[in-house]
This record gives structure tokens, C-alpha cells and sequence, in this order.
């Protein structure tokens, strides 16, 4: 998830202070006296490490209410819940799924493009103008975010100019596509989509997304909101969640963070650490929960860590 300059850093920094961090390997038993490993490389070679005392820090496993849930809807062989752009879990009307539970089931471009194609094609003549193409493409990226993405990545300002790479240097008012000249100019698109991170914004931004939906569920159905439904008729009652990345923080000890924040801006150091209490405080749900944190890390500052309860 960080940036490659925050994990050199991190790495440079543990192995200063004497921390051997282990790379490409994956814990397979914790016995008394030993814990053994395997390498994801290499063969899967085990190695034993002795220990006097393990400390372990790991993910959560799926709880049993959902592992129960997911047998009955046929998604047993998954580690999450799948949903759809709209949180909704996949073979379930009225049921919806957020945070590290489910993951989204990001379609694909490709997977439509016969459909997006038939929307298009308004005249149905077997090809696109660079005006029939925009008319829809605003639906386009709302309900393909990967499409955004890969603009961006190339530094296109819109599609016409994506298709205008694929017919070659033409004016792009002549060009016209048909349908496998179209799934050529779009066969990269979907290489730029990316899973979501289990983290609390993620969550946070999730929340706040179905409530907003939830609130404003009758009107939408009234009046739909979201975007072309290519393989259907109409549109979408709500747009698509789109999560927005804010930034995130890594606290590496010593009084030091690593922050990577949105524009590519990296900030490693003691800094950084007094912006990650700002927004730590910040995130609290009421000024006594911030009171208490402030206090907590003012009484650390003076008197050290209390470690008596270790």
C-alpha cells in the first residue's frame, strides 16, 4: 500500500535499531521454543527461528456470522463477502456489505463492451462517431472508475483522444470505430483496477455513502440518478461508491511517521508525527474522546510509557 520511498525508509530504520525483518515469507508453525517459516520464493524452503517471547500482530479472520451468511448465498469459498459499486452483496436484493467483511466486485470494461457498444450506436450502423461515443462517456467513467484511471496514467484529457491512438494520426471529428476497433482502443483500461484497502477511511467513506443512498432512496427511485444501465434499460438509482484516498500514516517508533498524502506528497520524520496526532485527534467522535487521547499522550511525554502491565 505505501510508497516505495517510505519502505526503504522503514526497513533502513529497523535494521539500525536492530530489528531483522523478514521479507517473501509466510509464518507456518509456533511451537514452544521456535517459530518456523516458509519462503513464497526459493523452492518454499522452512527455516526455524528460536524465541523467548512472540508477539503476534496480524490481520482479523472473517467472523462466523458472515462465514455462516456466505455458505447460505454460495459464496462459501470466499475470504470476503462480494458486492457490487453499490455495496450491494452479489446474489441479494436488499442486502448490502461494507468495511474488511466484503470486497467490491469491480466489473470490467470488457466484460460490457458489446453492451456499451449497442448504447452507443445510436443509428445501429455498426460504428461509433467521436459523438456518439461522448454522449455516453460521462456515464462511462461514473460506472467504470478504471477508465479515469487509465486517462490519467496516460495523460489523455478525454476518450476521443484514446481513440485516435488506436486508428493511428487522424482527425479525430472522422474517426469511426466499429466494435473490435473499439475493444482495442479500451483492452489496457482495465489493467488500472485495484482492490480496495481494508482500512477504516475506506469504511468511514463507505458509511457515509450508504447512508446518503438510504436517505435518499425514494426519491432515486423516482427519479434515477446513477449512471446508464448498458445492459438494461434506464439508469441506475444511485451513482457508484468511488472512494477517495486521503492519505495515510505509518508510525515507525522513535517518535516517527511515515505520511504519504494525495499529489504523491511523502513526509517521513518526527514532523510527521505531530501531524499524525492532529489527525488522529481529529477523527475522534467527540471532544472527550479527544480530551482523553491528549491527556493520555501529555502524561506519556512526562512520565515515559507505563509498561507495568506487560
Amino acid at each position: 500500500m505505501f510508497d516505495k520511498r517510505i519502505t526503504a525508509f522503514a526497513e533502513d530504520k529497523f535494521h539500525r535499531t536492530g530489528i531483522d525483518v523478514k521479507t517473501g515469507s509466510m509464518v507456518v508453525k509456533v511451537s514452544e521454543k521456535e517459530i518456523s517459516t516458509k519462503e513464497l520464493k526459493n523452492g518454499g524452503n522452512i527455516t526455524t527461528i528460536p524465541y523467548g517471547m512472540a508477539v503476534w500482530s496480524t490481520g482479523i479472520g472473517t467472523r462466523p456470522f458472515i462465514k455462516d451468511f456466505m455458505s447460505q448465498i454460495g459464496q462459501a469459498s470466499r475470504r470476503a463477502l462480494a458486492t457490487d459499486e453499490w455495496l450491494r452483496v452479489e446474489g441479494c436484493k436488499n442486502v448490502y456489505a461494507l468495511g474488511d467483511c466484503a470486497t467490491i466486485n469491480q466489473r470490467k470494461v470488457m466484460e460490457d463492451i458489446a453492451a456499451i457498444f449497442k448504447k452507443a450506436d445510436k443509428h445501429n450502423s455498426g460504428t461509433l462517431t467521436v459523438k456518439e461515443f461522448q454522449d455516453v462517456m460521462n456515464d462511462i467513467r461514473v460506472r467504470y472508475p478504471q477508465v479515469e484511471q487509465y486517462l490519467k496514467s496516460k495523460q489523455m484529457r478525454n476518450v476521443a483522444d484514446l481513440l485516435k491512438e488506436a486508428r493511428g494520426d487522424v482527425k479525430k471529428e472522422t474517426i469511426e470505430l466499429n466494435i473490435e476497433e473499439l475493444k482495442t482502443a479500451l483492452s489496457k483500461v482495465d489493467s488500472q483496477m485495484k482492490f480496495l484497502p481494508a482500512t477504516a477511511q475506506v469504511a468511514s467513506q463507505q458509511g457515509i455513502y450508504l447512508a446518503k443512498c438510504f436517505n435518499r432512496m425514494e426519491e432515486c427511485e423516482k427519479n434515477p440518478e446513477g449512471p446508464l444501465r448498458f445492459r438494461g434499460e434506464g439508469r441506475h438509482h444511485f451513482n457508484p461508491f468511488r472512494y477517495k484516498h486521503l492519505g495515510q500514516f505509518a508510525p515507525l517508533g522513535g517518535e516517527q511517521t511515515a505520511a504519504q498524502l494525495p499529489g504523491d506528497w511523502v513526509s517521513i520524520g518526527h514532523s510527521s508525527q505531530w501531524l499524525w496526532y492532529s489527525v488522529y485527534a481529529s477523527k475522534q467522535v467527540s471532544w472527550r474522546t479527544r480530551a482523553l487521547v491528549v491527556t493520555d499522550w501529555t502524561r506519556r511525554f512526562i512520565f515515559g510509557r507505563d509498561s507495568s502491565r506487560i
